[in-house]
């Protein structure tokens, strides 16, 4: 039996306005990826003198730590969709485990 393996390709053209929109929705993503990683690298050292230090290394945990310290770290983060900083925790959580596998 013969598998077909087809694919497509799309080309974007967006307007100026929609460019600037894709590129704040995609630094959203990054920011939430680079503070959640921050955030366990300082958790994991404070964990060495005291382990009782929770460490958050999930997506539910660190969506938590998130919406705890979003209006503090980033005030604008309403400029974007939540999933777009959803999508920055969750590509963390995935490199975190394939860091622990």
């Amino acid at each position: 039996m013969t598998t077909v393996i087809q694919a497509y390709r799309f080309a974007l053209d967006p307007t100026p306005r929609q460019r600037r929109a894709l590129a704040s929705h995609c630094g959203a993503a990054r920011f939430a990826y680079n503070w959640g990683l921050h955030l366990v690298k300082q958790r994991l050292e404070e964990r060495q003198t005291d382990p009782i230090v929770q460490v958050p290394w999930t997506l539910p945990q660190l969506r938590l730590e998130w919406n705890r310290a979003k209006g503090e770290v980033a005030p604008w983060w309403t400029d974007n969709s939540k999933e777009a900083y959803n999508s920055g925790l969750d590509g963390l959580t995935r490199a975190l485990r394939n860091w622990t596998d």
